[in-house]
C-alpha cells in the first residue's frame, strides 16, 4: 500500500502574479456536460475572469461575455456566478522522483507538507463538496472513495511513502473517468506530480483526448526538489503537466518568483485553486453538432469590461478550456 468577497481577493493577487500559472491565454475554467455526444447537448463553460493586477474579478454578467464556437459566435443559454459544489479527486505522485532521495525526513516533510496543505483546501471550498483520493508509483491505487470527510481524506496521506515507478498516465486516465462519475456536474482534479511516466499502459494521447472529451477540470502542481530542477526529464514533465492543464482549461503550477516550487509552498498553491473555484462563471452554450461528429471542435471566450466601470474592470483576461471532441474514441 501507498501508503465575494473582494478583500479575499485582493489579498491573493501578489501572491498569485508571484507564481508562474501556465494555461491558456484566455481565462476559464471550462468544462463540458457532459461529454457533448449530441446535437441537443449543452456545453458548459467554466470561466475565470482575472484583471491586470492578477485578481480575479467577479460581478460581471451575461453580456459582457462572448462566447465563440469554432470561431463562429454562439448564443449563450445559462449563466450563473454562483459558487456550486464540486466532485474533486486529488490525484498524488507516490513515485521515488517525486521527492530528494535518500532521507527518510524529506519524505515525512514532504507528506506533512501536503496534509497542512490540503487540511486548509478543505476547510475553505464548499462543505457539499466530496472528494475522492488517488495515489500511483507502479500502479494507480483508490486510497479513498467518495466522501466530505475532510479528515478522513487527510488521515489517508499517512501512510504514502513514495516510492518505486511511475504510472501517471494510467492514473490520470483512471481518475479522469472516475471524477466524471461524481455527483456533481463541476468536475475537477488536482494532480500532483514531475510529469514523469515510465509505466503505464496508457499514453499521454490517450490521456489528452480523453480529456478533450470530458468535462474535467485538470490543475497540476510540480514540486520540484533540486536534482530535477531544470533537467531534461523535469522539462519534459513541465511540458506534459502544462498541456492536460491548459486543455481542460486549468493552470499549471511550477514555479513561484522565478524558482521552481517546493512543497512549502503547497498551502499557498491550493489557496489560488480554491479562490479560482469558487470565482467561476458558469457560461452554457448550445452548439448544433451531428451525433457523428468526431472532430476537434475550438472554443474561445471574451469578456468586455462594463462601460465607465472601476480601475479594477481594466485589461481582462479570460481562460477557458481549448475545446473538445465528440466521439472521438
Amino acid at each position: 500500500m501507498f501508503m465575494k468577497a473582494r478583500r479575499r481577493i485582493v489579498a491573493l493577487s501578489a501572491l498569485f502574479l508571484s507564481f508562474n500559472l501556465t494555461s491558456t491565454t484566455q481565462t476559464a475554467s471550462p468544462q463540458v456536460q457532459p461529454t457533448a455526444s449530441t446535437g441537443a447537448d449543452r456545453i458548459v463553460l467554466l470561466t475565470t475572469v482575472i484583471n491586470k493586477k492578477g485578481d480575479f474579478v467577479a460581478g460581471l454578467q451575461r453580456d459582457n461575455f462572448q462566447v465563440f464556437f469554432d470561431k463562429e459566435p454562439a448564443n449563450i443559454v445559462d449563466f450563473s456566478d454562483t459558487d456550486v459544489p464540486l466532485s474533486v479527486g486529488i490525484v498524488l505522485d507516490a513515485s521515488a522522483s517525486v521527492v530528494d532521495p535518500g532521507s527518510g525526513r524529506t519524505i515525512r516533510r514532504f507528506m506533512n507538507s501536503l496534509q497542512q496543505a490540503l487540511t486548509k483546501f478543505l476547510e475553505t471550498g464548499n462543505k457539499s463538496n466530496e472528494y475522492f483520493l488517488l495515489a500511483f508509483n507502479n500502479k494507480p491505487e483508490l486510497l479513498l472513495d467518495w466522501t466530505s470527510d475532510s479528515k478522513s481524506i487527510v488521515d489517508s496521506l499517512s501512510d504514502v511513502r513514495p516510492k518505486n515507478n511511475t504510472a501517471l498516465y494510467d492514473a490520470c486516465y483512471l481518475a479522469i473517468e472516475k471524477v466524471q462519475r461524481g455527483r456533481y456536474p463541476k468536475r475537477v482534479l488536482i494532480l500532483i506530480s514531475d510529469g514523469a511516466d515510465n509505466n503505464s499502459t496508457y499514453t499521454f494521447r490517450q490521456v489528452r483526448e480523453a480529456l478533450g472529451e470530458s468535462d474535467v477540470l485538470l490543475y497540476s502542481i510540480n514540486f520540484s526538489h533540486e536534482d530535477s530542477a531544470g533537467s531534461a526529464l523535469g522539462n519534459e514533465g513541465q511540458e506534459i503537466l502544462k498541456e492536460f492543464s491548459s486543455i481542460s482549461g486549468g493552470m499549471f503550477f511550477y514555479k513561484k518568483d522565478g524558482v521552481h516550487l517546493k512543497v512549502s509552498d503547497a498551502t499557498s498553491v491550493f489557496e489560488i485553486i480554491a479562490t479560482e473555484l469558487g470565482q467561476q462563471y458558469t457560461i452554457g452554450i448550445k452548439p448544433q453538432i451531428s451525433n457523428a461528429d468526431s472532430k476537434w471542435h475550438k472554443i474561445k471566450v471574451k469578456v468586455n469590461p462594463p462601460a465607465g466601470g472601476l480601475p479594477e474592470m481594466k485589461g481582462l483576461s479570460v481562460r477557458t478550456r481549448e475545446g473538445f471532441y465528440l466521439n472521438h474514441r
